[in-house]
């Protein structure tokens, strides 16, 4: 048996995707309270209620795979990638951008099993430098390469 392709699921993206970009566009109005709501309360409400029927298409359409077709979630890879995300947020600003990048992609990079650390460490070592000239440099956000800003 085949393992399950991209079509299968595109239906579903598609539904997320227009949901996501409705209530893109509802949070650009005032959204009021539950008591008074606003014009962009109920476009808000139905585009994420359009997004969850499309999660919910995409759930339906992995259940109708045999279980021998199922790939495992990559649970690991999620957390691991979430992880690296947070700690560059909490800590960019705090030590600074390069040790904050270093930190993101060794945390992201222990989601992935068979990893080559010496490549991993190249690759981290040139998303600093390029993140550094560009952000830093070029942009000039107002943090520093190193140290707190």
């Amino acid at each position: 048996m085949p393992k399950p392709s991209l079509t299968r699921y595109l239906p579903g993206l598609t539904v997320v995707a227009f949901g996501l970009a409705m209530a893109s566009v509802a949070v650009t109005y005032p959204l009021g309270s539950l008591l008074r709501p606003g014009p962009g309360f109920f476009p808000l409400v139905i585009a994420l209620i359009l997004a969850a029927l499309g999660v919910g298409v995409m759930v339906e359409a992995r259940a109708a795979l045999p279980p021998e077709d199922r790939e495992p979630f990559a649970w690991r890879a999620v957390l691991c990638t979430s992880a690296g995300i947070l700690l560059f947020a909490f800590l960019v600003e705090r030590i600074g951008y390069v040790p904050a990048s270093l930190l993101l992609i060794g945390t992201a990079a222990l989601g992935e099993r068979d990893n080559d650390w010496i490549m991993m460490a190249v690759v981290a070592a040139f998303m600093a430098f390029f993140g550094t000239a560009v952000f830093i440099w070029g942009l000039g956000l107002p943090i520093r390469a190193f140290g707190a800003s």
